[in-house]
């Protein structure tokens, strides 16, 4: 990975944490919501990062499925933020978990 995409996701984590620690010592609404989109941005951004930093030397059907259920995982966030649409939070748990798990297994190969 390159510096500059390095640096980039280590801000965006790193944000992301704090409005995750200020929606839960807070307990406000906005707070709240506005931590359910930073998990969609860095769950999307890292699904974007683990596509175009793959290596020759991996498994391109890995990479695919880690990079589209991260992906998956933003959007199915953004979806449950909508009323009515609660399940998505599941979903979007149960992608970011896939793509938790790819990750790991593109990084242990």
């Amino acid at each position: 990975m390159e510096r500059r995409t390095q640096t980039i996701l280590q801000s965006v984590l790193i944000g992301y944490l704090v409005l995750l620690l200020a929606s839960l010592v807070v307990d406000n609404p906005v707070v709240t919501t506005a931590a359910d989109l930073g998990f969609a941005v860095v769950a999307g951004y890292f699904g974007y990062v683990v596509y175009a930093n793959r290596s020759p030397s991996d498994d391109v059907r890995v990479v695919y499925v880690t990079a589209a259920a991260l992906v998956l995982a933003g959007l199915a966030q953004l979806l449950a933020l909508l009323p009515g649409f609660g399940i998505a939070a599941l979903a979007s748990t149960v992608f970011f978990v896939v793509g938790f798990v790819g990750y790991f297994l593109l990084r242990w190969r």
